[in-house]
Formats: C-alpha cells, sequence, structure tokens
C-alpha cells in the first residue's frame, strides 16, 4: 500500500515538472545561448532521480498531506412521491323537515305583562302568532288554557280563520282580574283538530298573559252601593216567605228595604244615607238580603252603626236583633247578632272577618223582629267592608 502512494506521488511529481518544462520552452527566450554544459547537467540530475526512484531508495522528501477522499455513495437512492392525500367528501347539507304543529309568538297585541287590572275587572288579552309549522291552522283548531291562573277564562276559544304556514294571526281571550291582590298568570297553547296540543318552538312552551290586580286599601264591598243587587226575602220565625221589591213602599206589610236620606234617627240627627229595612209586620217577622259574592281577604272587617229612624219623631218600643249572616257553599253562617232597642243612640259594630279569609262569601244583612215589630224601622247607616 505504502509503495502505491508513493509511486502515485512521484508521478504527481514528475507530472509537475514536465508541465513547467512545457511553460518554459513557451516563454519567450533571450539573446543568451545556451551553454552545452547546461543541458548535459539537467539530464544527469533527471537521470540520478530516476535511478533512486527504480532502485527504492529514495532521498529523504518532503512528506505530503493527502488530500481527503469523499467516498461516492454505492448506490443513489431513488426519490418517492409523497402518498396521496386522502379525499374527504362531506357528506351534502340537509333540511330538517317542518313538524306539522308548531307555534312562533309574535307579540303581546293588548294586556303586555304585568299590567295593573283593578280586581273584578274585565279585559280581552290578545296575542299575535305565527304558524311555525307545515299544516294550514283551520277554525277547527282552538285556543286553549293550560295552566295557571283561569281568571274565568273559556275552556276553549277556535281561531277565528284558517292560517296557513308562515302566516300571522290574532287569537283572543275574555278574563276576569281575581278579587284579591296580586300578580296572576295564565298560560295557553294551541290544540289542533285531532285534539293535540301544542305551543311555542320544539319544546312546546305555552304562550301567556300576566297581570297584576293592585291591592285594594278602605272600603272595599259598600253595602249601600250593592243593595240594590241584593236578593231581599222577608218571612216568619225561620222561614222565607216573601220576595221583596227593593225600593218598595213605605208602608209594605210584607216589609221594607230601601235607601233612605235625610231622615231623623233615634239620636235626633238627620241621617245621610242610610239603608232602611223593616220586618215582616207579624210576630216574630224579618228581613234579609243577600247580597252578590266577595272574597273575603286578610285584615276585612265588617263596620257600621245601626239603631231605628223614627219616621214620627220617636221610635217607641223600636226592639230587634240586627244579624251579619254569611252564605258559604249554599250554607247559611251567622257571624254575629246584635240586639238592640230605642235609646237615643246608634250601636257601632265593628267585626274582623279574618275566620273566613280566602272564601268567596254572600253577606246577608237581617232584622229579626223581638215580638212585636212595632217602631222597627231599623237602619244599617254605612255598612261596609274595610281593608286598613
Amino acid at each position: 500500500m505504502k509503495r502505491e502512494v508513493f509511486v502515485f506521488w512521484l508521478k504527481l511529481w514528475l507530472g509537475t515538472w514536465i508541465v513547467a518544462g512545457l511553460v518554459a520552452c513557451n516563454m519567450p527566450r533571450g539573446t543568451a545561448t545556451p551553454q552545452a554544459g547546461d543541458s548535459a547537467l539537467h539530464t544527469a540530475a533527471a537521470q540520478t532521480v530516476a535511478a533512486q526512484v527504480l532502485q527504492g531508495t529514495p532521498s529523504k522528501p518532503t512528506p505530503l498531506v493527502p488530500p481527503t477522499i469523499f467516498p461516492f455513495p454505492t448506490a443513489i437512492p431513488t426519490l418517492t412521491s409523497p402518498p396521496p392525500t386522502p379525499t374527504v367528501t362531506l357528506p351534502l347539507p340537509t333540511s330538517t323537515p317542518l313538524p306539522c304543529d308548531r307555534v312562533r309568538f309574535i307579540k303581546d297585541v293588548t294586556i303586555p305583562d304585568n299590567t295593573e287590572i283593578e280586581a273584578g275587572s274585565t279585559f280581552v288579552k290578545t296575542w299575535r302568532l305565527q304558524n311555525a309549522g307545515a299544516c294550514t291552522w283551520s277554525p277547527q283548531y282552538a285556543l286553549v288554557l293550560t295552566g295557571g291562573e283561569p281568571m274565568g277564562s273559556p275552556v276553549a276559544v277556535p281561531l277565528p280563520q284558517y292560517v296557513a304556514s308562515g302566516e300571522m294571526v290574532d287569537v283572543s281571550v275574555t278574563l276576569t282580574a281575581p278579587q284579591v291582590g296580586g300578580t296572576y298568570r295564565a298560560e295557553y297553547k294551541l290544540r289542533n283538530a285531532s285534539n293535540i296540543v301544542f305551543g311555542i318552538g320544539e319544546k312546546n312552551d305555552p304562550f301567556y298573559v300576566q297581570i297584576k290586580v293592585p291591592t285594594v286599601k278602605g272600603v272595599v264591598f259598600d253595602f249601600l252601593a250593592k243593595a240594590n243587587q241584593a236578593e231581599w226575602k222577608s218571612g216568619t220565625g225561620n222561614v222565607f216567605e216573601t220576595n221583596l221589591n227593593f225600593n218598595g213602599a213605605d208602608d209594605d206589610v210584607n216589609g221594607v228595604a230601601k235607601l233612605k236620606e235625610g231622615v231623623r234617627l233615634e239620636n235626633g240627627t238627620n241621617s245621610s244615607r242610610i239603608l232602611l229595612t223593616v220586618p215582616k209586620r207579624v210576630e216574630n217577622g224579618f228581613i234579609a238580603g243577600t247580597f252578590p259574592a266577595y272574597l273575603v281577604q286578610s285584615g276585612d272587617r265588617f263596620r257600621a252603626r245601626i239603631g231605628f229612624m223614627t219616621p214620627d219623631g220617636s221610635c217607641a218600643s223600636g226592639k230587634a236583633k240586627f244579624r251579619l249572616n254569611a252564605v258559604i257553599d249554599g250554607n247559611l253562617n251567622t257571624i254575629e247578632t246584635w240586639e238592640k232597642v230605642c235609646n237615643g243612640q246608634l250601636l257601632t259594630v265593628d267585626v274582623n272577618l279574618s275566620r273566613l279569609q280566602g272564601k268567596t262569601v254572600q253577606f246577608m244583612l237581617a232584622v229579626l223582629a223581638d215580638g212585636d215589630p212595632t217602631g222597627d224601622w231599623a237602619i244599617w247607616s254605612s255598612p261596609r267592608i274595610e281593608r286598613p
């Protein structure tokens, strides 16, 4: 191996000298004539070097650093194409079919939420709805109550017209505000011709009416104002015998129920407006008036002043029992009884009605002759129910 390297470098060295010689030959010549001895000298030197190389005893040459040899790869790698990108096929969007029956709420046409409505007042609630389903609504479709406080709502209210998909319609219901103060809400949906109930959106939510009834204080039931709405009867003992006309003649022997004003009372004063109730003019006769229904609420009290009118200047032997009754679920209940004789003074009465709270009551004002009815010109001054 060393010999082969040496031979390589020798050939390289010789080649260098030969190239140099050729270059020298091509250089411009001077005027000097070369000496014969010079040529012989060069020849001798070359022969000496060649002899040393062939005999294997070269002089000590200056060591040369061999060039770095980079091996060629035995094989050229084959370039491969990147793997193909997979093709993703997206499904085509599909439309969800509309259900047959669905409601979209548009707006409250009347009675916005939390509108104040006086107790007992009638009002009309109207909604604007859109047919958000695929089926046409017909007049066989109806508005139906599904929850909350009924407020006198009818069972069903038919739609006023045909309503195609996408069209709008106004639907209304007539309601009555409750008698007790508070917030009330009634919920509704629609019912189709197959009696299937449906509402707003996918969850079939109801649409609704919500009102506020203010809490009334002061006089909440005025018996004088409602006296002409009462049912007046008279009789003997405990038996009703005669129906009376309100504001009849003062001398009706079957009894008298009427409003009076500016009449003389047993305490010597002239009255403001009062309710006169004269019992049937027989031994132990009576008169009674049953008033419109009333829902008793917290704090209600019955208040009045009772006594006698003196048309002849004196109530003489007037003696009677004044009674406050209550008809509840068709049953007659006595709330309070006051015995009164003509003594020149009116009696103030005050009854706490808390035991009747939450009950719908028909109050009854009654006067019973205690024996002889002569002089029993019984009066009620300012009979009322008050709430503090």
